[in-house]
């Protein structure tokens, strides 16, 4: 666009003539378009009917033949061969029906032994299509494009078998059309002037064709066309190029017999697509030629307007404009180029040069001003320096401030550090309650076996020996070394780790696992344990334990809150691009979309202030994505929620 404003005027206003004709011509030529592509749909349907009357006409002549074949071999004299009846008969039947050539009948080795017209003595059609598919299939079979042996005219065969009482082959009733009456009567379809067709046998031997334009009768067809057709569907409608370079609209039509798996002729229809358009392109030449002396007409116009109008008019404001170019201010212009847009622009430049001289003027006073400021503003600048002196002072104060600055960010960090190691242990005397309670459940059923173990002691009393004595103190002793062992695992699990050190994810699981294991078979809830035991993990053992018990202890809450039919805990452990990654996941139904985001937020909690702090996601968050350098998530799945812990 801002290359055409820079052209000049006169270009501008021929072009844009030039553009006021295009949407005319747009239209024009799309509604030719629109016509001839019209006439080209109506030609393929042109194309289409011709070929379906074409093999109507042709599927009739073969059923009129089937049905003459038929009856002959129904014949007795025929299943006798009674040659001397059978021949008067034959020859009747041909003089009735001229679309024949010959009637034959042979026996089940092919000779001949009965004909509409003399034949040869031994002759025998053994070998022909027709014959071997009817002899093969008992049924009406096809034969392809030939000669007469004797009529030397072009014919095509069909066979009908002749059956015994146990429907044994016993021979062929054999007709041969004549493609000459064939043709004749294919022309009672009414070919449109620009139409035309052939008919091929399964060979591309054309057997039948209408107008003598391209290949004779006995001539094939280009192989690729056959091919088309052999490949294609039943029918099918495409553009052909025929051997004189003519584009046409073709239909094909495969014919065939029923039992036979490929077609025994080919119909082919076509219209030239240059004459079926022709009447659309003649009335798009005509609407083309009526536009042009409109344009022709828009064009001068454009020309002689441009010039009167606009062009000469704005020579005289160039020359008025390079005059106060030159100093002369007191040119004037308006009276020149009075009227329109222009006048007013020439106006524009008169009152421009009027306010450019009023302006010399207040330059000129303008000047003399600003000398009276710049003696001040010498002034100010000895001002501002004064000023920037007392700034670099309180710079140098700033500095000294920010020395400390970094003491006391420390300072803050490792206050927040304890902050949060705070969190964390509030968070495992948080879990403490529960796990003392769990420890209470594991040890009451030791206790009830020492005391059974004891209540034995006034039975046995009367025969107690040293060694059944001592099997007893066994028994007690065992019970409370796994008491102890507990007690143990408590410990350790609340001692905090100093160091990172390498452990497996398999072993963290089951000593979480163990933790609860009281409460979840207290509440009847399964939990499976699936993938490597060989997963290592380097980072602090007590602290990923405490994760993973938040998370299950969670995963417990819910299932409870939900009173969920079968409740499971499933924790998967595998190792990807050479991370450990442990899922935790239940069918607890899930968390609340609205509140997924902030799970891992401190203090958040949906069990109540009696029932949860809320510290415990965040402080497992913190663990393993601070501590440990990893990262924890939690998403829905199909059925409850999993979290997802990857070091």
């Amino acid at each position: 666009m801002i290359r055409f404003s820079r052209l000049p005027i006169r270009i501008q206003l021929i072009s844009l003539a030039i553009l006021l004709t295009l949407p005319a011509v747009g239209i024009i030529v799309y509604s030719g378009l629109k016509e001839r592509a019209q006439n080209y749909h109506t030609a393929e349907i042109e194309s289409q009917k011709l070929a379906d009357n074409l093999a109507a006409e042709q599927e009739g002549l073969v059923h009129e033949a089937k049905q003459l074949c038929r009856i002959l071999a129904e014949l007795p004299d025929i299943k006798n061969r009674n040659v001397s009846k059978i021949q008067p008969i034959l020859s009747s039947v041909l003089s009735g029906n001229k679309q024949y050539l010959k009637i034959i009948l042979a026996d089940a080795n092919g000779t001949v032994w009965g004909a509409s017209s003399p034949f040869t003595s031994g002759e025998s059609v053994s070998d022909r299509r027709y014959f071997k598919n009817a002899r093969a299939t008992l049924q009406y079979s096809s034969g392809e494009y030939a000669l007469g042996k004797t009529s030397k005219k072009p014919t095509l065969h069909m066979a009908y078998p002749i059956l015994g009482k146990h429907s044994e082959f016993q021979g062929n009733v054999i007709v041969g059309f004549d493609l000459d009456v064939l043709r004749s009567v294919l022309e009672r379809s009414q070919l449109p002037k620009n139409a035309n067709y052939i008919i091929a046998d399964h060979k591309g031997i054309i057997i039948c064709r209408g107008r003598s334009l391209g290949r004779d009768v006995g001539e094939p067809i280009q192989p690729a066309d056959l091919k088309k057709m052999e490949d294609g569907p039943e029918r099918n409608t495409y553009e052909f190029v025929r051997s004189d370079g003519e584009r046409r609209i073709v239909t094909y039509r495969k014919l065939r017999l029923d039992g036979e798996q490929t077609p025994y002729a080919y119909v082919r229809a076509g219209i030239s697509i240059r004459e079926a358009v022709a009447a659309a392109n003649r009335k798009l030449f005509f609407n083309m030629a009526m536009l042009m002396p409109f344009a022709v007409v828009a064009f001068l116009l454009a020309v002689f307007i441009g010039k009167r109008s606009i062009v000469d008019r704005v020579a005289q404001l160039q020359a008025a404009s390079k005059q106060i170019i030159e100093g002369d201010l007191l040119t004037r212009v308006a009276p020149l180029v009075e009227g329109g847009e222009l006048g007013e622009l020439g106006q524009a430049f008169d009152d421009m040069a009027q306010t450019l001289d009023d302006k010399i003027n207040k330059l000129m006073q303008a000047q003399q001003d600003l000398r009276i400021k710049a003696s001040k503003l010498e002034e100010e600048v000895a001002d501002r320096r004064l000023a920037q002196e007392s700034l670099a002072i309180k710079q140098g104060q700033l500095e000294a401030l920010n020395m400390t600055l970094e003491e006391r960010v420390g300072n803050a960090v490792e206050e927040l550090r304890q902050k949060d190691q705070a969190l964390i242990q509030q968070n495992r005397l948080a879990s403490m309650g529960e796990m003392i309670g769990n420890i209470a459940h594991q040890w009451r059923h030791p206790l009830h076996n020492i005391g059974m173990i004891v209540q034995l002691f006034p039975a046995e009393f009367g025969d107690l020996s040293e060694a059944k004595l001592e099997q007893r103190v066994d028994q007690i002793m065992d019970i409370i070394m796994q008491m102890s062992q507990t007690i143990d695992d408590f410990t350790n699990f609340f001692h905090k780790d100093k160091e990172k050190t390498l452990f497996t994810a398999h072993n963290a699981v089951f000593k979480a696992i163990g933790f609860n294991r009281p409460s979840l078979e207290n509440k009847d809830i399964n939990i499976s344990v699936e993938g490597d035991q060989d997963v290592n993990i380097f980072g602090y053992s007590n602290e990923y334990q405490q994760v993973l018990l938040n998370i299950i202890s969670n995963a417990k809450d819910a299932l409870v809150q939900k009173n969920v039919k079968e409740p499971l805990i499933s924790i998967r452990i595998e190792r990807i691009n050479e991370h450990s990654v442990v899922t935790i996941s239940d069918n607890g139904g899930g968390i609340d979309e609205s509140i997924l985001t902030k799970i891992f937020d401190p203090y958040f909690t949906t069990k109540g202030p009696s029932l949860g702090t809320g510290i415990g996601l965040y402080m497992s968050k913190m663990i393993i994505e601070q501590n440990m350098g990893g990262h924890l998530e939690a998403r829905n799945v199909a059925d409850g929620a999993e979290f997802r812990i990857e070091v």
